[in-house]
């Protein structure tokens, strides 16, 4: 009967809305149409437009206002939300059927469409517990821009290894960034590396990066050239007794130093065992113990002083 779910958000990460639409697309079989582009293509059928008016920038509202004036197109209406304004009253008049998430926003679109149904948002789905693996490795970045070269040469090493290995990834919005679609994806060499068995954990706060450093079985941090001394991911990594594998070269800090306080990739010839993995992290945290905030204040206040 419904040719598409149109929403105006797509992200599921970031919009709760998205995320019902997407799951409930999936159900119905149909595609996901973003608002502009069901605006300007005008796709063929009868629409289902699920939608929180509030949420909706002023230029697709007016677009999707001009629309419904001129009644070219069909749709329904699902409203998450009622702000009881003008542009809700036409949206609900030029509807074929008009669908609320709520029986109190159904009441409240009942004032001008007796025949409104009330519906609701079911809940997410119970997946299935992710399953125990014989080594759990953790690391960094923007996922959709994470370097791969660094992945596939652990992927050779874990080929010719028997345990099971899964890769964690944390990530962070940068100052001006966006969270948009991208940004959200694995690369797919960094997925095929690691036969998909990949977890995105989203942003983590401090305190659970804390956590996490003190239970993964080693960080793998891969950089342009090398491991330098301002990566805090690797000291942070190191501070807590966390294994790191990472690539050095010959500007890396000598302290840096292979299988002794963390992995150089390049070098290895096989996957570390947990009893080197352990042994590295413990000389790591001995190591990093020794760069702290206090010792850079002192050094920078003693240095200023000197001159």
């Amino acid at each position: 009967m419904h040719s598409a779910v149109v929403s105006y958000h797509t992200n599921p990460y970031t919009c709760g809305v998205a995320r019902f639409n997407l799951s409930l697309a999936r159900a119905m079989g149909l595609p996901v149409v973003q608002l502009d582009s069901f605006l300007r293509e005008r796709h063929q059928g009868v629409a289902l437009i699920s939608i929180k008016l509030e949420e909706l920038g002023s230029d697709s509202l007016e677009r999707l206002m001009a629309g419904v004036r001129s009644r070219t197109w069909a749709f329904d209406l699902l409203l998450h939300g009622s702000d009881q304004s003008g542009p809700e009253l036409e949206l609900c008049m030029g509807a074929r059927r008009v669908f609320a998430a709520s029986r109190e926003i159904a009441t409240i679109i009942m004032k001008h469409r007796q025949d409104v149904e009330a519906v609701f948002a079911p809940g997410a789905p119970v997946l299935p517990r992710v399953p125990e693996v014989d080594c759990t490795l953790l690391t960094f970045g923007m996922a959709h821009k994470i370097k791969s070269d660094g992945y596939q040469r652990l992927a050779t090493l874990m080929k010719r290894d028997t345990r099971s290995f899964r890769l964690e990834i944390s990530t962070a919005l940068h100052e001006g960034g966006s969270f948009d679609e991208a940004f959200f994806t694995v690369g797919d060499e960094i997925s095929r590396a690691f036969s998909g068995n990949v977890r995105f954990l989203g942003f983590l706060a401090d305190a659970e990066v804390s956590e996490r450093l003190q239970v993964v079985d080693a960080l793998v941090a891969f950089f342009p050239k090398g491991a330098r001394e301002n990566n805090t991911t690797v000291l942070s990594a190191m501070s807590h007794g966390c294994p790191v594998i990472t690539n050095l070269d010959a500007s890396s800090p000598s302290w840096m130093e292979h299988a002794v306080t963390l992995f150089d990739v390049g070098r290895l010839k096989e996957f570390p065992t947990l009893t080197e993995l352990r042994q590295v992290g413990l000389a790591a945290k001995r190591v990093a113990g020794e760069f702290t905030f206090d010792r850079l204040a002192m050094e920078i206040s003693d240095r200023a002083q000197r001159e």
